[in-house]
């Protein structure tokens, strides 16, 4: 197969998981020796070294695609972000004549280059790692006389975006598109991870926690501070390692929040980590309690495949992954006290117990999630994409 990925970020530049499973999914088309090109957002590149590039080369990240400022919105930049990104996405076409064009997180890039597939013809699958459409598809009369006038103005980047066929990796994301966005060729494929070396922290007191995401209120790391109040009433050690980048208004409420209670040396904020797998060895129990409607939840599996025990919100993706009380632990979503009481439930499980919930998340991520597992069924979705778009169309010749 040949085929054009375009995201808007590519490692090592990314916002999370999503861009992550992107690159991994490219890595292993690439492995199985299918030409891949990327085409991508121009994060890290300065004006001059973009300006320099002037071809696609399979397996590079051709980092040309421009962002729409969203700090200073104006329709100007944002029709100059389109122009351009449609433009360059068109020669790409022109250029690879893809069996198959790979559809990443386009946040940012705006919907021009899905409009340029589109009007090229080429076969198309979207990798929806979150609900990004939903930025673009804003419903009501306004919007939609806003995107048709644009379809008919010379010199502006315009049209209905069809989100047609998509691979999501949870049950409630299918059932969303399915609603939301009228998808009506959905494909389920789980994120998949490569098993790390089994090297686990040895079983035994004091527990050690671990918080890995980004620092904004969505993730949820105020209720980890409301819950430890309740758990150090019992449990003096413990601690709460933080590891992720920082909205800075918010970090700075949840610092004053910790101060507030006097928690200050329970907590110790780490900064962001580039590789989350060199981290979890060093743990027992991984907090995750977002309030975000996660896709997926790429850091539960990889918690579960270093044998890291995982406390997470009750819903969307995580709530698909874990298995309560098996091999990890689900308490109710926005409930410190119901945190609480998942980590004390925690502290009060003998050795045993512990090893053998370890040792059951671990076979979790072997048997549903392991990368070999999981690419394969995704390689053989996007062949019968391509074979499906060269067959003739019923009433043609």
């Amino acid at each position: 197969m040949k085929i054009l990925c375009i995201s808007n970020y590519y490692p090592p530049f990314f916002e999370g998981g999503y861009e992550i499973s992107v690159k991994e999914t490219m890595d292993f088309l690439i492995g199985l020796g299918h030409a891949v090109f990327i085409l991508c957002g121009n994060k890290g590149m300065t004006r001059d070294e973009a300006a320099a590039e002037e071809a696609l080369k399979p397996g590079e990240p051709h980092r040309v695609l421009r962002y729409i400022d969203y700090l200073r919105p104006s329709f100007k930049d944002k029709h100059r972000v389109e122009k351009h990104n449609y433009g360059h996405t068109t020669q790409a076409l022109q250029s690879i004549e893809p069996d198959l064009v790979y559809l990443g997180n386009m946040k940012g890039i705006s919907i021009a280059p899905v409009l340029a597939v589109q009007n090229s013809k080429y076969p198309k699958v979207f990798d929806m790692g979150d609900i990004w459409p939903a930025v673009y598809l804003r419903s009501g009369i306004k919007s939609l006389v806003y995107r048709s006038l644009k379809q008919m103005i010379p010199f502006t980047v315009g049209g209905r975006m069809i989100l047609d066929p998509v691979i999501v990796p949870s049950s409630w994301m299918k059932e969303e598109f399915s609603r939301q966005f009228k998808s009506r060729s959905i494909h389920l494929v789980p994120r998949g991870i490569a098993l790390p070396p089994e090297n686990p922290r040895p079983v035994g007191k004091p527990l050690r926690f671990v918080f890995a995401g980004r620092i904004e209120p969505m993730k949820g790391l105020e209720l980890c501070i409301q819950a430890a109040s309740r758990v150090l009433a019992e449990y003096q050690d413990f601690c709460l390692d933080i590891y992720g980048d920082e909205d800075e208004s918010y970090a700075e409420r949840c610092k004053a929040l910790i101060k507030k209670l006097h928690l200050q040396e329970h907590f110790n904020f780490l900064g962001k980590t580039l590789d989350i797998n060199k981290i979890l060895p060093n743990y027992d129990v991984l907090l995750m309690p977002t309030m975000a409607k996660e896709a997926f939840g790429r850091i539960v599996v990889e918690a579960m495949a270093a044998k890291v025990i995982v406390i997470a919100t009750d819903a969307f993706g995580p709530k698909e992954i874990i298995s309560s009380s098996h091999d990890g632990f689900l308490f109710k979503r926005g409930s410190s006290a119901s945190l609480a009481s998942a980590i004390l439930h925690v502290y009060q499980m003998i050795p045993q117990h512990l090893e053998q919930m370890r040792s059951q998340a671990r076979e979790t991520v072997e048997t549903r999630y392991e990368i070999n597992l999981v690419k394969m069924r995704l390689v053989n979705i996007l062949e019968n994409i391509i074979k499906e778009a060269k067959q003739p169309q019923r009433g043609t010749k």
